[in-house]
């Protein structure tokens, strides 16, 4: 079925060694949209130099770069390994230049440094230019490391689902094009439907001030919220459980604290279903407008 999305362009920045983590990246991002992108509203378009860049004349080749395709980039996604890249002119590379440039526009940017065993034709040079300038980022701000492939592509998965719940530009983005198009705040205000087991969660959350903790163990399940704790062993009761709590994470009224399924907090929209749930609970359903 289709659905509307804000379209968000992610950039990727990296010197040239690091092409395998480049194409991660991009189905990272196809990953994340298949699962997330109907949630969030939002869909990633992956975007770099390789594929949306056209030959130009009359200008710096970064410079065209940073035209064609930086300006238009929402996100960033930085990599580096053993290089930091060629000098540009102005910047000690192009990567730099791009991460620069974007950060002065108060823009969300991500770098990743590898921190695999290096080659054995590696430029001692341009590792050392690559040092120099990890301790300059790391004076200004976050940077994280991986050692393989597939905590790295994790990494980004989870990441992007951070950013795009906390982040002030991204959500400055989503709430400038929702205020302007009276469709997207039709589409907003979403009619939810809770069974039982929702509202008693909801209901134990928002009373109690606590978390929700779904805790697997080799005996089955240990799940509590507020003053509702049960050891789920039976398969039925397990489902239950667990499909309300998934359900109330897709309707973003619950947040995971830890990306492992095991505990849980109460959004804002949370507390505004729970504050409708003190005066409008009278049966065992009802329907919440957020």
């Amino acid at each position: 079925m289709a659905h509307q999305a804000i379209i968000l362009n992610v950039m990727i920045a990296s010197p040239s060694d690091v092409a395998e983590e480049r194409q991660l990246v991009r189905d990272a991002i196809y990953e994340w949209n298949t699962i997330h992108s109907k949630q969030f509203g939002i869909m990633l378009n992956p975007i770099g130099w390789e594929t949306h860049v056209a030959p130009q004349m009359g200008g710096r080749a970064q410079e065209i770069i940073n035209k064609q395709i930086l300006e238009n980039s929402d996100i960033l996604i930085g990599i580096f390994w053993t290089r930091l890249g060629t000098s540009t002119g102005e910047y000690v590379s192009g990567t730099v230049e791009e991460i620069t440039k974007h950060v002065e526009k108060e823009k969300l940017a991500s770098i990743y440094i590898s921190q695999k065993a290096y080659p054995n034709n590696i430029n001692v040079e341009q590792l050392q230019l690559l040092r120099q300038q990890t301790t300059t980022w790391m004076d200004q701000g976050l940077l994280d490391f991986y050692d393989n492939h597939i905590d790295f592509k994790q990494k980004i998965k989870n990441h992007l689902t951070l950013h795009l719940q906390d982040n002030e530009y991204i959500q400055g983005i989503i709430n400038n094009l929702n205020s302007s198009n009276p469709i997207s705040q039709v589409i907003s205000k979403q009619r939810i439907e809770l069974n039982d087991a929702m509202i008693q969660i909801i209901t134990n959350s928002g009373k109690f001030n606590t978390d929700v903790q779904f805790l697997r163990h080799l005996g089955g399940v240990s799940f509590h919220v507020g003053e509702l704790g049960l050891n789920l062993k039976d398969g039925r009761e397990l489902a239950k459980w667990q499909d309300a709590i998934e359900s109330l994470t897709q309707y973003g009224l619950l947040k995971d604290r830890g990306y492992k399924g095991e505990l849980f907090h109460l959004t804002n929209e949370g507390w505004k279903a729970f504050d409708q749930l003190q005066t409008q609970l009278k049966e065992n359903k009802i329907i919440l407008h957020l």
